[in-house]
């Protein structure tokens, strides 16, 4: 009698594992052929796919984020809360040095509260100007700096040349105020 127990688990074992390699062998055949067939929404494939990502992350003295300067690169954005510096560092891809550096200062722009240590947040977001003409383009990321203690926003970019890049030349130009806001609309009591 064990000795049929134990021949029937093992059916039961082999018939399982057969199943499932089966199932698992569908799935994968149909993936690889989906992949190789299915167009994307747009038209593309998804050899076309491409990743384009950012991110952020400051402290208490200093905050930092990436954002898209054109489709070949990315920025570094610094800003420093102790002088108000907001920077973006651009590495050329095809030279792999420092391809540019923008420049500005946002204490003009969020006039910050001076008896308070500046509180700021740094975010990126992308853009794409229509009809700008000429060899420089805004750079294909906006910086919005918040000021956490007043509530004052602003929007920074700076003119960037894909051409002038190309020719492995550095760029070196201020960054320039887009859009400026308050986000706080009362006054906070301490």
């Amino acid at each position: 009698m064990a000795r049929i127990r134990r021949f029937r688990n093992w059916k039961f074992l082999l018939a399982g594992v057969a199943i499932g390699l089966a199932i698992g062998g569908a799935m994968t055949v149909g993936v690889v052929m989906g992949r190789r067939t299915a167009p994307l929404a747009d038209g593309g494939s998804l050899a076309d796919l491409r990743l384009k990502a950012m991110a952020a992350h400051g402290n208490d003295n200093f905050a930092i984020a990436t954002g898209v300067i054109d489709d070949e690169v990315e920025g570094l954005y610094t800003l420093d809360f102790l002088t108000g510096d907001l920077q973006c560092f651009v590495i050329n891809p095809r030279t792999g040095v420092q391809g540019g550096w923008f420049k500005t200062n946002v204490s003009k722009d969020l006039s910050p509260e001076g008896s308070k240590k500046p509180s700021f947040l740094l975010v990126t977001g992308t853009i794409q100007v229509q009809g700008a003409t000429g060899n420089q383009r805004p750079a294909g990321s906006l910086c919005y700096v918040v000021d956490g203690n007043t509530g004052n926003a602003a929007a920074y970019t700076f003119p960037w040349g894909k051409s002038i890049s190309a020719q492995g030349v550095p760029q070196f130009t201020p960054m320039h105020t887009v859009a400026k806001w308050k986000t706080r609309t009362v006054g906070v009591r301490e």
